[in-house]
């Protein structure tokens, strides 16, 4: 079945890795895919490429609101000749833009929902796309959402939900696991102690995000366990950043917490963490790093945005977005419970994702919602 997946970018974030990893993982003898991206492309993009997928890159970023006439008519040229059984958006603008090129091309399509709902925090322009996608949804055969909650949301705003279905995002168990040495390794690079407790946090800076956040409950918890360390890596978590190193310094945790920036190994940096923490202020589906956090034995700290609770269940903590003392407090937590405790509930942690959440299974799961669309008359 030939698929043509129209993403509103490829840059690095986690809806757009999860696009990778599924079409790494969907078997050629079910789907052959085609990649458009509207907007930015990094290395998501050249990871596809290196698949040996085509990846179209129209970058409206760049070219702005003026070059959307031409990019559509480039995007509609290839998708003739490339003749999609199914178009899949990926994302608000590209489902938008799936929209108009199933009109065009008269294929069925289907529609790709990565995150929850926040409207106030999304751009102008973005809120228009996310109200207008409520007036298609009754064209894509099918929905599928990344999270119950957003599915929940998005119902709520006027989505139509006969057709919806949630497929969680899937984990690489045997790729991501935990090597001690590498860590140990790291940990001796960035002259952290053996005995000190690190707590890891893996993202692109973004306030979704809440990094400041972050670093408040730090503070918090650097002020009663001082030998704490904190370890943050991603697209704009360096030291470079000014936000972020304006806050460190009035957080006073300058020596305990430590901006890696983006990283080409992220396993072996959470080898070397003790606890992994994603506070999330809003607009989290399913958080990828979590996921492969836990793949790594580690307990981790979320808050109650999109499917991160069920994510972590009972291998460890909950608390809501914003409150940085609960966030402190649930950091502490899991500090003073003590290797053991913590080894206890990271194997518990990998446990869950193998059994639940294995992307063999989710994209299994992938490929049968889209040979059901595509056979839809919808």
């Amino acid at each position: 079945m030939r698929v043509a997946f129209v993403v509103s970018g490829l840059a690095t974030g986690g809806a757009e890795m999860m696009l990778y990893k599924l079409l790494k993982t969907l078997a050629p003898a079910r789907v052959q895919p085609l990649v458009i991206s509207l907007g930015r492309c990094g290395r998501p993009a050249s990871l596809i490429e290196g698949l040996g997928i085509t990846v179209l890159r129209l970058r409206l970023d760049e070219r702005g609101a003026a070059a959307l006439p031409h990019a559509t008519l480039t995007a509609y040229r290839s998708l003739k000749r490339f003749e999609p059984e199914l178009l899949s958006g990926w994302m608000y603008h590209g489902n938008l833009m799936a929209w108009a090129l199933a009109c065009l091309l008269k294929v069925p399509l289907a529609w790709n929902i990565r995150q929850t709902l926040n409207l106030s925090q999304e751009k102008a322009m973005t809120q228009r796309v996310i109200r207008f996608g409520a007036y298609l949804s009754r064209t894509p055969a099918k929905l599928m959402y990344v999270s119950h909650q957003a599915r929940a949301q998005h119902r709520a705003l006027g989505y139509f939900d006969e057709r919806a279905v949630v497929l969680p995002n899937g984990f690489e168990v045997d790729l991501w696991r935990r090597d001690a040495a590498e860590g140990k390794r790291l940990r001796s690079e960035l002259s952290i102690d053996d005995q000190a407790c690190v707590v890891g946090h893996l993202a692109r800076f973004h306030p979704m995000k809440d990094q400041i956040g972050l670093l408040e409950a730090a503070r918090r918890v650097a002020a009663e366990e001082p030998a704490v360390r904190f370890v943050l890596a991603g697209e704009g978590l360096s030291a470079s950043n000014a936000t972020l190193a304006t806050a460190v310094r009035r957080c006073g945790l300058a020596g305990r917490v430590m901006l890696l920036g983006e990283t080409a190994a992220p396993q072996r940096l959470l080898s070397a963490c003790d606890v992994f923490c994603l506070p999330s202020a809003w607009g989290e589906g399913f958080p990828n790093a979590v996921g492969e956090a836990m793949a790594c034995e580690l307990p981790c700290v979320v808050t109650r945005i999109g499917e991160g609770p069920d994510l972590v269940d009972t291998t460890g903590v909950v608390v809501e977005p914003g409150d940085h003392e609960a966030l402190a407090r649930a950091i502490l937590q899991l500090v003073r419970a003590g290797p053991a405790v913590r080894s206890a509930l990271g194997a518990q942690a990998r446990a869950r994702i193998a059994t639940h959440f294995s992307l063999a299974q989710v994209a299994a799961h992938y490929a049968e919602m889209f040979e059901a669309a595509a056979g839809s008359t919808a």
